[in-house]
């Protein structure tokens, strides 16, 4: 009885999985007169987006298409997006050199890529698998080029063993010497990846101008990153208002992203979800509470060509003491300070404010890496209304930064924050 349960069990399993992987995507390029198309089981497919490791529901019900994550270690993300009818580009985790990862060690770049192949045959048919992503940011502050020799070998493994879905890899920026690096040594890839933030102003031109021939992406955009920052006189980075942020997300996708329409295949947002990242509010287009943002709203309508029914408010301006972040905002102990905020409602919803103060950061941490959040401080709250906080600063000398977060009844929500200095007398 119980051989006759493991038979039974074992063929229900191939039958499940023949089902499953039946409906695989046959992913293709195609180049006509005027540049490349992408197309996904013969049909047009032009990518909208995001990256995402979470809220898979809300990424639909806003319009997109597409989710992209970093690396294949959690398969559930591949489940979740064919769950909700989205397809996946699938990083390939390869190691970057400024983590202390050595392209001269034959055994470790071997070992590495005999992981990464064992992970491509066992995905390579997963129903929501758009492309695969070899590599994130391997440029970032590297000096061997052999990492591209293993962006080829894993490339041309993928040619070998699935046909049905293109390579990309993606890199930071753009520059002329890495898309010599790439066409030299990386035939194999069939699109270049480019996270761009502040430089996605230039990237249509700059493409072509650095010498590339085959369709690309943007695999990571929105908002100028920290590292493109302006900085007060101690360091602090100048965060912008969410309603700054939400226009020049809408303008960039706009007339950029969907202007190219020759050689761009499509983008990923960032971030579609939450990260410390020189504040807690940079990139994420979520709190850590799980509230959208506003950039949630813009998305949509970028994807769909309308507005959700209710839209976040939106923050616009932040002052202390009536001075924006030009000035170097200096207290002293104790001292009582006025926080102004202008502000659009969007709707004729009921709005809460939320007021919080945190430590300054000056994390040296870049191209994503983990940054760990500072603890929320308690302050004295004196006066408030409508578009004013009147507050003591700390009795503690120390770099800080204020927040004021403003949401409708349905939690969506808008940020701005400033930074400050509390001194002696």
């Amino acid at each position: 009885m119980r051989i006759l349960f493991v038979c039974f069990f074992l063929f229900f399993t191939v039958i499940n999985s023949n089902q499953y992987y039946s409906q695989v995507n046959s992913v293709r390029i195609e180049k006509n007169q005027n540049g490349f198309k992408l197309y996904k089981n013969n049909e047009p497919y032009y990518i909208k987006g995001a990256g995402a490791k979470s809220n898979f529901n809300e990424v639909k019900k806003a319009g997109a298409n597409s989710i992209r994550v970093w690396s294949t270690n959690n398969k559930s993300y591949l489940d979740s997006a064919h769950k909700y009818g989205l397809t996946v580009t699938l990083g390939l985790w390869v190691a970057q050199e400024r983590n202390g990862f050595n392209y001269d060690d034959e055994y470790a770049v071997a070992g590495q890529i005999a992981l990464l192949k064992k992970d491509i045959l066992k995905l390579k048919d997963h129903p929501a698998l758009l492309m695969w992503g070899i590599g994130n940011e391997v440029d970032l502050q590297y000096s061997n080029f052999k990492v591209w020799e293993t962006i080829e070998e894993i490339a041309k493994f993928i040619k070998k063993v699935d046909p049905n879905h293109p390579t990309v890899t993606v890199i930071a920026g753009l520059d002329p010497s890495k898309v010599f690096m790439i066409k030299k040594y990386c035939p194999s890839i069939d699109i270049l990846g480019i996270n761009v933030y502040g430089a996605i102003e230039n990237a249509p031109i700059n493409i072509r101008k650095y010498g590339w021939e085959k369709p690309y992406i943007v695999t990571e955009w929105g908002v100028n990153g920290p590292f493109e920052a302006k900085v007060n006189s101690w360091g602090a980075k100048i965060e912008p208002t969410n309603g700054f942020k939400a226009n020049q997300r809408l303008r960039r996708y706009q007339s950029i992203i969907q202007k190219d329409k020759d050689l761009c295949l499509g983008s990923y947002c960032f971030l579609w979800g939450q990260k410390q990242e020189s504040t807690s509010t940079w990139h994420g287009m979520y709190l850590s509470n799980g509230h959208p943002t506003e950039a949630v709203d813009v998305m949509q309508y970028c994807w769909k060509g309308e507005w959700p029914a209710k839209r976040a408010p939106s923050l616009m301006q932040i002052k202390l003491n009536g001075d924006n972040w030009k000035k170097n905002h200096v207290f002293i102990k104790n001292e009582e300070v006025i926080l102004d905020f202008i502000y659009e409602r969007n709707n004729n919803d009921s709005l809460y404010f939320d007021f919080q103060l945190y430590p300054e950061t000056f994390s040296t941490k870049g191209g994503g890496d983990f940054q760990k959040s500072p603890d929320k401080l308690k302050f004295e709250i004196v006066k408030q209304s409508e578009n004013s906080l009147s507050f003591k600063v700390p009795n503690k000398k120390g770099f800080y930064r204020i927040f004021v977060f403003v949401r409708n009844e349905i939690n969506q929500t808008s940020v701005a924050n400033i930074p400050f200095k509390v001194e002696q007398l």
